[in-house]
């Protein structure tokens, strides 16, 4: 086996449930990496069948099948997502197809059942961007804001976002510093508080959306969500799916691939020590309820993080290690994602009570 199949292997063995719970068939997403075949073909592969899809959203759109349409363009666009989202070896080509993502899936938000807003948030020298998407009604609906992790974009959530919806909860999906478009303010950032505080601001008032916001971390994002929430104020509840509670701890222990992946993500020089400023011993932990969930079959954060995590919450926390769960459970799906959204709605159900 040469080491662009094993790269590749290792690639498909962590995140091909992710992969598949996005919303791209497992056989569909098998027959790409079986067209790829080595890890040097990973990411033409996929940018070839993003372009397919993106050509089947344009043919659609033209004959004035909106729904087509957008669900082809959303589809292209987590096609790309996923060639370029391990993708190190070529950072030309990585931000290339990166690019053409978030392009398709602009195309994709407003043709989506529940369309998505562009959201444009004022932060720091430029401006950050989220999609808002709101349940059908005219009621003022809470606000959940998906935290992405270390590789993982707006982009990537419609499927997630789709529990929340259905219970009556808008979503915010947000790329903060360092994640997707937020790349351009450099690597990722310990604290991302300021930032979200910012959207939080920049969507106060909108039409159909309640002053009741929580937040929803998944893996790198879990980590980030519980440390801002102890510094933002007016907070409902908060999230973490699979985060951790040390990065520099757990450094010598993380697979091979994903050491790769935080190299990139936090910045590329003195990676281990830029490691340890992600951690949560000596923090506050948040003062409004926490749910953590993880998988108990996590290879990549242990069990023992969300533990740790947990202990450090102030109010009322509630901690799922799920057996069979893997990383961020993407295994069962049908298991951890209706549990996070009804256990977000009756949080915000629980806020409401008390205002």
């Amino acid at each position: 086996m040469t080491e662009t199949e094993s790269r590749l292997l290792s690639v498909v063995k962590h995140w091909l449930p992710r992969i598949e719970v996005a919303g791209i068939p497992s056989a569909t997403a098998k027959a790409v990496i079986e067209k790829a075949g080595s890890w040097e073909n990973w990411l033409n592969a996929w940018n070839d069948e993003g372009d397919r899809h993106a050509e089947m959203g344009e043919e659609a759109l033209a004959r004035g099948r909106t729904v087509t349409a957008g669900e082809a363009f959303a589809r292209a666009s987590l096609f790309y997502h996923f060639g370029q989202f391990m993708a190190f070896d070529d950072l030309e080509a990585k931000y290339a197809v990166a690019a053409r993502k978030v392009s398709v899936f602009r195309k994709a938000a407003p043709l989506l059942e529940h369309p998505g807003e562009l959201v444009e948030v004022p932060f720091e020298d430029g401006s950050l961007r989220a999609y808002l998407r709101r349940p059908h009604g005219l009621d003022p609906h809470p606000l959940a804001i998906i935290v992405p992790g270390s590789d993982s974009t707006k982009e990537e959530f419609p499927a997630f976002e789709r529990h929340f919806l259905s219970r009556g909860i808008a979503t915010l999906s947000f790329d903060g510093p360092g994640q997707g478009e937020g790349r351009s303010y450099g690597p990722l950032r310990p604290d991302i508080a300021p930032a979200l505080a910012a959207a939080i601001a920049t969507v106060k008032g909108k039409p159909g959306l309640s002053d009741a916001v929580g937040l929803v971390g998944m893996a790198f994002g879990g980590f980030l969500a519980l440390r801002a929430a102890a510094a933002l104020d007016g907070l409902a509840a908060v999230v973490s799916i699979n985060g951790f509670y040390d990065l520099g701890a757990l450094w010598p222990t993380l697979p091979n691939v994903y050491q790769d992946n935080m190299t990139f993500a936090l910045g590329g020089t003195d990676v281990v020590e830029q490691a340890r400023r992600f951690t949560l011993r000596g923090a506050d932990g948040p003062a409004v309820p926490a749910l953590i969930v993880h998988g108990g079959r996590d290879t990549i954060f242990p069990p023992s993080e969300a533990e740790k995590c947990a202990d450090i919450c102030r109010a009322d926390k509630e901690l799922q290690i799920i057996a069979a769960g893997n990383h961020v459970c993407n295994n069962i799906p049908w298991m951890y994602r209706p549990l996070v959204a009804d256990w977000l709605a009756e949080r915000f159900q629980a806020w409401r009570s008390t205002i």
